[in-house]
């Protein structure tokens, strides 16, 4: 395996573990407990960031280097628009999980309880183009 489909494993499993990350901290919402629910999606806020940092932005520029436009129209298309979406997630994940930790009440976050069910599908669906990218790369 080369050093860039590494890269790719690493990031794929980063993934897996902020899904399970979300997803307790789906249950956590579910279960009102809005505080734990906050703290778990900053963790995975956190672990998006240093993911792109140290992971998905080097790949991505590695891809970049080695000729986007040579590859097949395909796999140029799903990293468009996983990069895309997967961009948005991160700023937005961190603009609502810093402003969270920001305030001393809830209600304020509570109030974004609709941009937050955009994001989560936001990056759910980054979150699928990005396997979907791994599996045309590395397996099929």
């Amino acid at each position: 395996m080369d050093i860039v489909g590494l890269i790719a494993f690493l990031s794929l499993i980063v993934q897996i573990i902020t899904l399970s990350i979300v997803i307790s901290g789906y249950i956590m919402k579910r279960r009102l407990k809005f505080r734990e629910h906050g703290t778990l999606m900053l963790v995975a806020v956190i672990m998006q960031f240093f993911s792109f940092l140290l992971i998905m932005g080097p790949a991505f520029f590695i891809i970049i280097a080695n000729g986007f436009a040579q590859r097949p129209i395909l796999l140029s298309t799903v990293t468009l628009f996983h990069a895309g979406l997967g961009g948005v997630s991160l700023a937005a994940g961190i603009w609502i999980a810093g402003s969270w930790h920001l305030q001393t009440s809830i209600i304020k976050c509570i109030q974004k309880r609709h941009i937050m069910r955009y994001l989560i599908v936001t990056w759910i669906l980054a979150l699928i183009l990005g396997i979907t990218l791994y599996m045309l790369t590395y397996i099929i």
